[in-house]
């Protein structure tokens, strides 16, 4: 996928070095995403600063902004050997390693099971009261992915066991995660091509995710990057 401006779907001109817009829409853009007024915070501190949350929380928890810090003893100061929190694991959907691919209509369905007032929207539609945005994509064969909208408006996101940032693939802000650069094929096998929707998740229910699957001490970038 190569990088495009996001302001404008229709837009066919290419975004300057180091934004997310082209040179036309580079001082305004007039398709914007409304915010709610309870966007969180961008994360970095929260989900950065310890081993025991950056390597245990993945984009799905972060999305959420759900934290589950592991027990003391399956820490140290190179990781955290736990899962990942896997959507539908809460609701009983069964463990990745036994469904082939991931799929959009998979996804969805295991969000509603475990946050069943989750709403689907657009990127122009403002969520009600109490909640927020996210979006989700999927590498068809590999993986998901999840990106949210933060207080400032922009979006961030939190690739595996990786350090939550505000940039796309190819090292852009993300103003709208449908146009952004999610082809990650130059640091990984990952390519989240497959746009599956914008979503309106609670703020303030208590949100019960479950950890799921078996998960290798990582040692790689590239394998530090899947949700899994």
């Amino acid at each position: 996928m190569a990088p495009r401006c996001q302001c404008d779907p229709s837009c066919k001109l290419l975004p300057e070095p180091g934004s997310a817009f082209c040179i036309k829409h580079r001082d305004s853009c007039p398709i914007k995403s409304p915010m709610s007024g309870y966007e969180p915070a961008f994360g970095h501190k929260k989900y950065n600063e310890r081993i025991e949350m950056l390597d245990s929380h993945n984009c799905f928890a972060y999305a959420l902004d759900y934290v589950d810090i592991p027990d003391k003893e399956k820490c140290n100061k190179d990781g955290c050997d736990v899962p990942f929190h896997q959507p539908g694991r809460a609701s009983g959907y069964p463990k990745w390693s036994k469904v082939k691919g991931k799929r959009c209509p998979d996804l969805l369905g295991r969000l509603k099971g475990d946050i069943p007032n989750i709403e689907r929207t657009t990127f122009t539609r403002k969520c009600k009261n109490g909640f927020y945005k996210v979006a989700l994509v999927i590498d068809p064969i590999n993986d998901y992915h999840f990106y949210r909208q933060d207080s400032n408006g922009m979006w961030s996101h939190k690739p595996g066991g990786t350090k939550v940032t505000r940039l796309d693939a190819s090292k852009r802000p993300i103003y709208n995660p449908e146009l952004a650069d999610r082809d990650y094929k130059k640091n990984s096998d990952l390519d989240y091509k497959k746009f599956c929707s914008f979503l309106c998740v609670p703020t303030r229910q208590t949100k019960r995710l479950k950890r799921g699957g078996s998960r290798k001490r990582q040692t790689t970038t590239r394998s530090r990057r899947r949700s899994e």
